[in-house]
């Protein structure tokens, strides 16, 4: 997709998106996100009369429209850092620089919530929906605050539960020296020597935060760049490439 901001006023940015197909969406992007008009004839207005690849493609050229505007506009707060791949390379030149005797202090703990989630995190493993890392990266690209990590899973009631946020964590993340990543693993069981603590680790974090970057692409309907396209480790969850992202959309039409 190509996309191109066309102006800009106080109440927000203008973005032309030509999608694959060569058509053309005018969009509108708030500098805190929002997308208040997309306009388009060659879709379906109503949400209920597109087909899943029509609600998929106008998602996309949607996200694609607040990537453009928040590279052209970058104080704004468009995007969360973990969705513009401009923002996940510092995560991955963090992670890239730390020493490895820091390395192994603040990440070994998420090492044992990944590879043995049931006996450190004391979640039923059967139920494990992600095993979460955030920390905080300062201005200079350097890893700051590495909380204890969380564990999202399926309570014996079927609703979605978290394990303990650090209230300290919860605090700092919100200063503005501060930007906050998030490694986002499922439970995994490495093959004997591969990935191997501390060393392997930090290096399948890098690629980790590689896969976020090739997803992000996908995320918004384009083909990632070298060399993040041959990235074969697990990246975000789901994305507006995936069908799943969908679920709600596909209920509503069948």
């Amino acid at each position: 997709m190509k996309a191109t901001v066309t102006d800009s006023d106080e109440k927000g940015i203008a973005v032309l998106v030509t999608d694959d197909r060569g058509l053309e969406h005018q969009i509108e992007v708030t500098y805190d996100g929002g997308i208040p008009y997309h306009g388009t004839d060659d879709y379906p207005h109503e949400v209920e009369d597109r087909t899943l690849d029509e609600q998929k493609l106008m998602t996309q050229v949607a996200h694609r429209a607040k990537l453009a505007a928040q590279r052209e506009f970058p104080e704004g707060d468009i995007l969360d850092p973990e969705w513009n791949p401009d923002q996940l390379a510092r995560a991955i030149e963090a992670l890239r620089t730390m020493d490895i005797d820091a390395f192994t202090e603040e990440f070994e703990t998420y090492y044992r919530y990944v590879t043995a989630t049931e006996d450190a995190a004391d979640v039923p493993i059967d139920r494990v929906e992600g095993v979460y890392q955030p920390f905080l990266v300062t201005d200079d690209n350097d890893i700051e605050y590495v909380p204890t990590p969380v564990v999202q899973y399926e309570d014996s009631s079927g609703e979605t539960a978290m394990t303990h946020r650090e209230s300290r964590f919860e605090e700092l993340r919100h200063e503005p020296k501060f930007t906050k990543f998030t490694a986002t693993l499922p439970p995994l069981e490495f093959d004997e020597g591969a990935y191997e603590f501390p060393d392997g680790f930090q290096v399948y974090l890098i690629e980790h935060f590689a896969a976020k970057i090739r997803d992000v692409y996908r995320h918004v309907g384009e083909q990632p760049p070298e060399p993040y396209d041959e990235v074969d480790v697990v990246g975000k969850f789901l994305t507006a490439a995936d069908d799943e992202y969908y679920r709600d959309f596909i209920k509503m039409i069948e």
